[in-house]
């Protein structure tokens, strides 16, 4: 118990260094097992270790061969034969797919020699020279060896450093840095095209940066963060986080991956007033934390309909046969509210109103308004036409989608959002709002327009809500507000 609060308080502390495995050689017999050491993992129960053929993804179909790593940070293993192939062992954290150290490595038939090549270590700094070793080449005089993007083909178009090895059997050779990148080291016999042996590298830059895009952001605005100089690994992220909070994605207030992303920017929902912190992580270990402030202003509201002056002319009645009437009771006491009415036509609810918002500020990110559903309709829905910075959506809230089917009991169960076409973004209601206002009283939403818009387009940014659209209830104090 005493050994995993350590092990905890350090993986929050963010004091692990970046997991690395290995194994005992490069090239094995098909009758050798598999000596694997492992070091740096986090040592929670849930870390794994795993043979994959090379070349192939992380998922579970794939892996021949695995195991937990038992409680431990740094350790072996030992792993069946295999047949002859090239493979990678490959380490992963907490039950996770997330890659965060490979390793390549050679099974031979019969023992039979085959090429091998390596590099002197698995990452470079992009100011270092590239150092790689081989090993059982023909001993022809025109034997090449030549760097090449990870993943590319081996077409003379994509190699981007090489030499001749010429009649040597064993050796090394140095190549010039390289910018930041993943990278192959791959060699070849007798001046051909075919692939001999290849062996996986990084260079990262030589300082790691991370910046935020302003030091103090208008409360609810998005929040850019820009990296440089991550290592390009899936489990490298980055997260907010309230000043003194412990690090870990669980104590963040949002965080995301980097997309194994050298370099980028990722944007955050914006925050209410208050001083926070970014933090960037390799995987567990915390690598730079930038301060900065969300001011304190007042709020903003815009007020488009309280139906105190009778029906706004701006509605637009666009589809349906009722049109837009006025009530003589409202929300919270008012006078007034507005009625849209749906109906059924061959199993569908083909109203339609709409309100057009005009040109509002950037900073109005919020719908507020009090609404029921009365005796108008309890098929239907409402939301806003918003203008982003990937084009025209319309974010949609839908009763039905809180309760499926006819369960009417109050026992709502909430559908997960999705997006139809390319435009229509469809969410549940912030509640069941046909059970709540469906006895005659009315309820008080304010909803966060694009913290909606991102939750399925997470690097979409709202322009403006240019209108309210809707296909029947009762609506009271539409308006636009800042925060």
């Amino acid at each position: 118990m005493i050994k995993k609060v350590i092990l905890l308080s350090l993986l929050f502390a963010g004091l692990l260094n970046a997991a690395n495995i290995n194994t005992s050689k490069n090239l094995y017999k098909a009758d050798e097992k598999v000596q694997v050491t492992f070091a740096e993992m986090t040592g929670l129960n849930n870390d794994w270790i795993a043979i994959y053929p090379k070349g192939t993804d992380n998922a579970w179909k794939n892996v021949l061969q695995w195991s937990w790593t038992n409680d431990v940070a740094n350790g072996n293993h030992e792993f069946r034969p295999l047949a002859a192939g090239e493979y990678e062992i490959r380490a992963f954290y907490n039950n996770s797919y997330n890659l965060e150290a490979k390793k390549s490595f050679k099974v031979t038939a019969d023992g039979a020699v085959i090429a091998t090549v390596s590099t002197e270590k698995d990452s470079f700094k992009e100011n270092e020279p590239i150092v790689a070793s081989y090993d059982h080449m023909s001993g022809n005089a025109k034997d090449w060896i030549a760097i090449y993007p990870a993943g590319s083909s081996t077409a003379w178009g994509n190699m981007i450093q090489w030499a001749w090895v010429p009649g040597t059997i064993k050796g090394t050779h140095t190549f010039e840095k390289l910018p930041v990148g993943d990278y192959e080291v791959r060699v070849f016999f007798n001046n051909s095209g075919v692939l001999r042996a290849s062996h996986p590298f990084s260079v990262t830059g030589s300082n790691f940066d991370l910046s935020s895009e302003k030091e103090t952001y208008e409360p609810y605005e998005l929040i850019h963060a820009n990296f440089a100089n991550m290592r390009g690994s899936a489990s490298d992220w980055i997260g907010i986080f309230e000043v003194g909070a412990a690090n870990g994605k669980d104590n963040a207030i949002n965080w995301r991956y980097a997309k194994s992303l050298v370099a980028g920017t990722l944007s955050f929902n914006g925050l209410p007033s208050g001083t926070y912190e970014l933090r960037a992580f390799f995987a567990t270990k915390h690598k730079k934390t930038i301060a900065f402030n969300v001011s304190n202003t007042v709020a903003a509201t815009i007020l488009y309909e309280d139906a105190e002056n009778g029906i706004d002319p701006r509605w637009v009645h666009y589809a349906g046969k009722y049109p837009v009437t006025l009530l003589n009771v409202g929300a919270q006491g008012s006078a007034h509210s507005i009625r849209h009415r749906g109906y059924w036509v061959n199993g569908s609810n083909p109203s339609g109103y709409y309100f057009p918002f005009g040109d509002p500020d950037k900073k109005m990110k919020f719908l507020e308004l009090d609404m029921r559903i009365g005796n108008s309709s309890h098929v239907f829905n409402f939301g806003v036409i918003v203008k982003t910075k990937l084009g025209t959506r319309r974010v949609i809230f839908a009763s039905w989608m809180n309760h499926p089917g006819n369960d009417m009991s109050g026992n709502a169960t909430f559908r997960d959002p999705f997006i139809s076409g390319t435009y229509v973004h469809m969410h549940p209601g912030p509640t069941d709002y046909y059970l709540a206002t469906r006895g005659g009283q009315f309820i008080h939403y304010k909803i966060n327009i694009e913290e909606k818009l991102r939750l399925l387009e997470p690097d979409n940014e709202l322009l403006k809500i240019t209108g309210f659209t809707t296909s029947g209830g009762d609506y009271d104090n539409l308006s636009l507000v800042s925060q």
